[in-house]
């Protein structure tokens, strides 16, 4: 209360200016002051967009589309090596995606369907940027991500399919001193930009030393891709991952016969129908017999379980997969599908045209 009293007695303090000009003249320097402050540039810029900046008297010539599909078909070997598919092989592929193309936008309808085709299977196989392929096909920056984020979900099918147990059984004695193994699986890493807004350690793998994804890889004793699972994050290990994917076993979801076996490197368990080599303590710690016959199990283990990782490096060829992944992460399962089908089909291609 007394305070208060002290408060309601004591005069107000006396202006700092008793001049009103003087007073008024000072609100003006304190405005120009924080305007010049404000000011990053000059005058004719101010508000301007970076590219109006940079670029003040810009008179650039309007973009032309161009068949690039009608350029490259009279050079098969150079259509083959951007896009990963052959002439002919790329118009089965159009056959093939033709009846799912519905209605599109006004923009897409003035890229035919063919170069629409190309575009997206040289973004999977070389992964350039937006602003080259928008050069090389003569469309805006935006057409082309429409066309992309389109494209490959036309061309996602689920075209990786589990054998039966009939085929896995036709598939018993491939390999002659392992008769009863008819498939190897093993795991691969792809690496992307470190996240911003999610937590950093779920993603990053001590191993690999960078922010990843991890994807599972089954394949037969003939090199065939049986089984693809991707998106595990990257501080999983492959054991991990394994438990993630489907049961595989007789009468399982992935349906195997019995008394038969899959290689595995030692990171996963040793459970049937996974085998694993032996660790080096199983082996010193064995008569000398057994020793020399376990080490020559893991020769052969060894010498049939590298054809998985031939198989990923086949894989990875594609280079949206391969290389630093720029785009959105929760795509990113669905293109390892897509680019191990396109992977099948090249192969499948090969094998059928350029026999052994």
């Amino acid at each position: 209360m007394l305070f208060m009293h002290l408060k309601m007695q004591t005069p107000p303090p006396l202006p700092y200016l008793l001049d009103e000009q003087n007073f008024a003249f000072l609100l003006l320097v304190t405005q120009y002051d924080f305007y010049r402050r404000k000011l990053r540039m000059p005058l004719p810029f101010y508000n301007f967009s970076i590219r109006s900046r940079i670029l003040e008297n810009e008179n650039q010539d309007l973009l032309v589309i161009k068949d690039v599909y009608g350029t490259l078909i009279s050079r098969p070997y150079d259509f083959w090596r951007i896009s990963g598919e052959t002439v002919q092989s790329f118009e089965e592929l159009f056959v093939l995606i033709l009846p799912r193309v519905r209605g599109l936008r006004n923009g897409q309808r003035n890229v035919n369907l063919r170069n629409r085709l190309l575009l997206t299977l040289v973004w999977l196989r070389q992964y350039p940027t937006y602003p080259i392929l928008s050069l090389i096909f003569g469309i805006c920056n935006t057409l082309v991500g429409s066309i992309v984020n389109t494209m490959w979900l036309i061309l996602w099918e689920a075209l990786i399919v589990w054998p039966d147990v009939n085929s896995w059984q036709q598939k018993i004695g491939k390999w002659s001193e392992m008769p009863n193994v008819l498939a190897s699986i093993d795991g691969t890493s792809h690496e992307i930009l470190i996240p911003s807004t999610e937590p950093q350690e779920e993603f990053y793998s001590g191993h690999r030393k960078y922010h990843c994804f991890h994807t599972q890889v089954i394949i037969d004793n003939e090199k065939n891709i049986c089984y693809i699972h991707g998106g595990f994050l990257g501080h999983d290990n492959d054991a991990f991952a394994y438990q993630q994917i489907k049961p595989i076993g007789p009468g399982l979801e992935l349906d195997f016969p019995n008394n038969c076996f899959i290689l595995a490197d030692s990171i996963y368990p040793n459970n049937i129908p996974l085998v694993t080599p032996y660790k080096s303590l199983e082996i010193l710690r064995q008569p000398q017999q057994e020793r020399r016959r376990r080490r020559k199990f893991n020769c052969m283990h060894r010498k049939r379980r590298v054809y998985v990782e031939h198989v990923i490096k086949e894989l990875k060829t594609f280079k949206v997969i391969g290389s630093l992944y720029r785009h959105p992460r929760w795509e990113m399962a669905s293109i390892v599908e897509l680019c191990a089908a396109l992977s099948k089909r090249r192969a499948d291609n090969i094998g059928e045209n350029y026999p052994n």
